[in-house]
């Protein structure tokens, strides 16, 4: 599973970054907003499943280019 610095990684590279907001870092992605922890752990599945398919709307293999 990716962690959330992969997450950043990836968004500063493709999205927009808007603010810090407490404990987490807000972007925009193709025109929608995704929060990112600020934690340096690792996203649990079912929660990364969720970010990829209703927030970033894109699949695994996309987000892998896009790093």
């Amino acid at each position: 599973m990716p962690r959330w610095k992969d997450l950043r990684r990836f968004l500063d590279r493709n999205g927009q970054f808007v603010r810090h907001g407490g404990d987490h870092d807000v972007y925009r992605y193709n025109g929608k907003i995704v929060r990112v922890s600020r934690s340096s752990g690792e996203i649990e599945s079912r929660k990364w499943r969720d970010i990829l398919k209703h927030q970033l709307h894109i699949t695994q293999e996309d987000f892998n280019r896009g790093l």
